[in-house]
């Protein structure tokens, strides 16, 4: 699955201080997804490169499902924020591998906004369907302020439960570094030593 999706394992010649940023970067990912995703669990992370992708968290939900509620959508962005907030932790700094995990944050929060009417500002309907002349600007920035408000709260909770679960997150970082990849066994037996239960538990 890894080969077909993101091709063949590669060693990259990255620096001591590259190889610990991806490591925190994929340890974020992991940790928000264990605790805050109400459907998906992680399976497996890998700092092994693979074509341009230097590390991966693979997840999927535990369950086929079809549609995507509020709660599903704001884990998928809590997830993907995960990694920069990581890096920020432990570095003060981030890097430009967080450019896709923007993208995919970015894109869920103004479909729930412009889309999905999951504001909280009561705007309802499909606001992409109307054609851009007849859309006035004073609309489409208290959309855009809404959508950036829903980044903004979800990025402040991420921020709380990585601050919260430090412990956690640099013994994720610590056993990627050493081993590379972690399968499912190995990552429900770390949370377990901690007391730390999937969101389907709590």
């Amino acid at each position: 699955m890894e080969r077909i999706e993101l091709g063949i394992k590669h060693k990259r010649a990255m620096t001591a201080r590259e190889r610990e940023m991806v490591a925190y970067h994929e340890s974020g990912h992991l940790v928000v997804l264990y605790i805050l995703h109400p459907t998906d669990d992680v399976f497996k992370a890998s700092i092994i490169s693979r074509g341009d992708v230097l590390g991966v968290v693979h997840h999927q939900p535990r369950e086929e499902l079809y549609t995507h509620d509020a709660g599903r959508l704001l884990a998928d962005i809590k997830v993907s924020l995960g990694g920069f907030v990581a890096e920020r932790l432990r570095f003060k700094t981030t890097s430009d591998g967080v450019s896709s995990d923007f993208r995919n944050a970015m894109g869920i929060a103004h479909n729930m906004i412009w889309r999905y009417g999951m504001g909280s500002a009561g705007y309802i309907g499909d606001y992409t369907f109307i054609p851009e002349a007849q859309l006035s600007d004073a609309m489409k920035q208290r959309l855009n302020e809404e959508t950036s408000q829903l980044l903004q709260k979800c990025l402040k909770d991420v921020e709380n439960l990585l601050t919260k679960e430090r412990e956690v997150l640099d013994r994720f970082a610590r056993e990627l570094l050493e081993k590379e990849e972690l399968e499912f066994d190995e990552i429900e037996s770390i949370f377990q030593e901690y007391g730390k239960k999937p969101l389907r538990e709590n």
